[in-house]
């Protein structure tokens, strides 16, 4: 696990090599009695979606937004909890028809515009005064549900793992099967450490023999 700062809010380090995955790593600690949150604002779920690149940087603080904010961060933790389990493979019916809401509310909340090859491709309505516009946080869940979407609908989906680092729980795609950890860095050296302690700690045949010798 590993984060950086981003207008003074920590934010975790994109490791998941997905953004879907990234978001799902706004939590460490899956499992854990005292898992570490990230998202502890509207602000946060908004700057965090700046940062990945899914959506445009908020103007001003969005936590003096409205009250839609507060429920946008709701949503986008209940999105969380189910795309975690959608990408593990361990989903109830329930997680993917919420998963399959949100993405439909993000489709509706997109429109279609042309391209320089002149195909179109679904962009987010960023105006305020569009009705299909959104306030930063609720401009952010919309971006992860699509992001989602296209995890869930994709091959790299049968590729993601879960970090087992101690306290982690990370999301990453491992399509040629040869990562452990969601950092080497970090949760790899931390185990790589704390296996070393632990060899330190328990007596070898050596120290036995040595032992009944005295």
């Amino acid at each position: 696990m590993s984060s950086h700062l981003v207008r003074g809010v920590p934010l975790p380090d994109a490791v998941g090599g997905h953004p879907a995955l990234d978001f799902c790593n706004t939590r460490a600690g899956w499992g854990s009695a005292r898992p570490k949150e990230y998202l502890t604002s509207p602000g946060a779920l908004a700057l965090w979606a700046a940062d990945a690149g899914l959506a445009p940087w908020p103007e001003a603080d969005p936590d003096g937004e409205a009250d839609a904010d507060a429920d946008a961060l709701r949503d986008a933790l209940a999105l969380r909890e189910a795309l975690y389990r959608c990408a593990l493979g361990t989903a109830a019916d329930g997680d993917w028809r919420l998963l399959s809401r949100d993405a439909a509310a993000a489709r509706s909340a997109s429109r279609l515009e042309p391209t320089a090859d002149g195909a179109a491709r679904w962009v987010l309505a960023l105006d305020r005064n569009d009705p299909a516009g959104a306030d930063p946080a609720r401009l952010a869940l919309h971006a992860v549900a699509t992001a989602a979407e296209q995890l869930v609908t994709s091959s790299l989906l049968a590729c993601v793992r879960a970090c087992p680092g101690v306290g982690c729980g990370w999301l990453f795609a491992d399509p040629r099967r040869r990562r452990r950890w969601c950092s080497m860095a970090v949760c790899g050296n931390r185990a790589k450490a704390r296996r070393h302690a632990e060899r330190r700690q328990t007596p070898s045949m050596s120290d036995y023999s040595r032992s009944d010798g005295d």
